[in-house]
């Protein structure tokens, strides 16, 4: 989060907060619809569950109508003893058993139609009519399907028929003496069937798998296939269930209801969208809205983002601007808001930083000048007095010439040490003044010491510009220090020289013999020390300090072991030295 910037925070913030609302309208939804499921399977279940129970109710009756009707007297009259009889009392008696097989007929919406076989008269009563007797072939296969099937229902020869033979041939191989059915309204147990349902989508089926006969309401036949085959699939002893079968894609759920009366199956299978569809509508809609609010929330954050990151932006990069010392900008912001403010603040801090600046450099400034006055004041009586000794010394021994000649040197010396108009020289007035202090050494040395100059480079009309007194005190370094013991066979040089970036480099060695490596590891360290509490100044520590005010703290001199063997100072003055100094 720390390495985030302001778009991703925003970002991530809103998520955070919109996240957890989008799982629970999601969980939500999801229990909704598992709710749903439930309801709706439990409401198949039990609509499953009423009917079927209604359609055992009704067969019951009917099975118990024909218990009844197997022992009524005119069916056993007319089945035992109907040859011995009037004629008119037969014709009575097969009257009252029809007017006996309509009322079993008008008892059931289910019965297309009730009939009585009696051998012994050689008929086939109807409720309303008669037919001719059946067949011994007829005979022989319904007395086969009432042997083996456990449904009192028979499939014979497309019809669905109810079956009381007398005598039962599961416990006799006589022939029958009557036969009475009922034969099922399949047209009716279809609209029963349609009754299930609640919708054009729903279906329902009424089958036995072992007379392999069915009974359909809804035109998806491939479903009703499956549907058969799911129930097919559950165990013998589930009497009923639930559960969701899938064809072409598209998701089913089936309740079946078996019936150990009828040995039959009743299925009501309903499609899944038809369940689901209003909350499958309603979750479409929910990530269609949750694809909008997370391109609001994407769109709100970079708003956000930019209404702060910008601003921020700005300020940030003008105080960078500040940063590399430009106090000149003003910063604007068009609206009227916090960073209206900020920015107002923000150009009257530059205003007064500027001002400030302008300031403390001009007070250092004069600070410098005043250490730099200070610093050159204790130069002009450094060499003052051993050479007006020396002078007066020659003049005692009336040496007239180098009276003259020393004169000569020492009033040029001071004329260029007293000039106070300017801090600057050219580098050959610096030249030639430290030439002037060397012919003065040389004569008060008695030629003990050796001087080697070098030729200075030649340089533009105008010259190099470096700072007054800034050469002679390292030539004085060398007499005072490196060869003050130098009985005779000193050497000191002074050496100018161009560099190849254009800086000139000054030099001065001696031949000195007391330098050892710890005092010339001192001397850099004193050098190098950026201590303000050195109060002594002189000598190359004043040189040293001088540069440094006036070039930046990172010029100066450098120390090293001459050619020689003794000390070596130089210093290097920059081709650009103005712009370092104005920096």
């Amino acid at each position: 989060m720390r390495k985030m910037t302001i778009f991703p925070k925003l970002l991530l913030t809103f998520l955070v907060a919109i996240v957890p609302l989008f799982f629970v309208s999601l969980q939500m939804n999801r229990m909704g619809a598992d709710s749903v499921r439930q309801e709706i399977l439990a409401s198949m279940e039990s609509r499953i569950h009423y009917h079927m129970g209604s359609l055992e109710a009704e067969m019951e009756r009917l099975i118990r109508l024909h218990k009844q009707y197997i022992v009524d007297d005119d069916v056993t009259k007319l089945s035992m003893i109907s040859p011995i009889l009037p004629y008119y009392d037969v014709m009575l008696m097969e009257k009252r058993v029809q007017n006996k097989l309509l009322v079993m007929k008008n008892s059931s919406l289910y019965i297309a139609e009730a009939k009585a076989y009696i051998p012994l008269i050689g008929k086939t009563l109807l409720s309303t009519n008669y037919e001719l007797a059946m067949t011994e072939e007829e005979v022989r296969e319904l007395q086969q399907l009432n042997r083996s099937q456990v449904s009192p229902v028979v499939y014979w020869k497309g019809k669905l028929l109810l079956n009381s033979i007398n005598p039962d041939p599961s416990y006799s191989d006589k022939s029958p003496a009557y036969i009475l059915q009922s034969e099922m309204d399949q047209p009716r147990l279809k609209s029963y069937l349609s009754q299930i349902v609640n919708g054009d989508r729903e279906g329902s089926l009424l089958f036995n798998e072992e007379q392999e006969w069915v009974l359909r309401s809804g035109a998806e036949e491939p479903v009703q296939a499956i549907a058969r085959q799911f129930v097919k699939q559950q165990p013998q002893e589930l009497k009923s269930g639930q559960g969701k079968i899938e064809i072409h894609n598209r998701n089913y759920y089936v309740a079946f209801k078996r019936s150990q009366l009828l040995n039959m199956d009743l299925v009501l299978y309903m499609p899944e969208e038809q369940v689901l569809g209003p909350l499958d509508k309603y979750r479409t809609w929910f990530w269609i809205l949750s694809g909008i609010s997370l391109a609001v929330v994407v769109a709100f954050s970079y708003w956000i983002f930019r209404l702060i990151h910008f601003p921020l932006r700005k300020m940030v990069r003008a105080f960078r601007k500040v940063e590399n010392g430009d106090l000149s900008l003003t910063i604007v912001h068009r609206n009227y808001d916090e960073f209206q403010y900020l920015y107002g603040q923000f150009n009257v801090m530059v205003g007064k930083l500027k001002h400030s600046i302008q300031e403390v450099y001009e007070s250092r400034i004069m600070a410098q000048q005043s250490e730099l006055k200070q610093l050159q004041s204790q130069i002009n009586p450094h060499f003052l007095y051993n050479t007006y000794f020396m002078v007066h010394r020659m003049a005692e021994a009336h040496d007239v010439d180098n009276v003259t000649k020393a004169t000569k040197y020492l009033g040029e010396y001071f004329q260029y040490i007293t000039r106070n108009s300017s801090d600057e020289a050219t580098v050959e007035e610096e030249w030639n003044h430290t030439l002037a202090y060397l012919e003065i050494q040389q004569m008060r040395s008695h030629n003990r010491i050796e001087a080697r100059v070098s030729e200075l480079p030649e340089f533009e009309p105008d010259g190099v510009r470096i700072p007054r007194l800034i050469l002679q005190p390292l030539v004085e370094n060398a007499y005072q220090h490196g060869l003050k013991s130098k009985v005779s066979g000193g050497i000191v040089a002074l050496t100018a020289k161009r560099l190849q970036d254009g800086a000139l480099a000054l030099s001065v060695e001696d031949n000195g013999d007391e330098l050892s490596d710890e005092c010339l590891s001192d001397l850099r360290y004193r050098l190098e020390s950026k201590r303000e509490d050195q109060t002594e100044k002189t000598g190359l520590l004043n040189v040293h300090r001088r540069l440094s005010l006036l070039f930046g703290e990172d010029c100066g001199l450098s120390v090293s072991r001459s050619a020689f063997g003794g000390l070596k100072v130089e210093m290097v003055v920059p081709a650009d030295r103005g712009e370092r100094k104005e920096e």
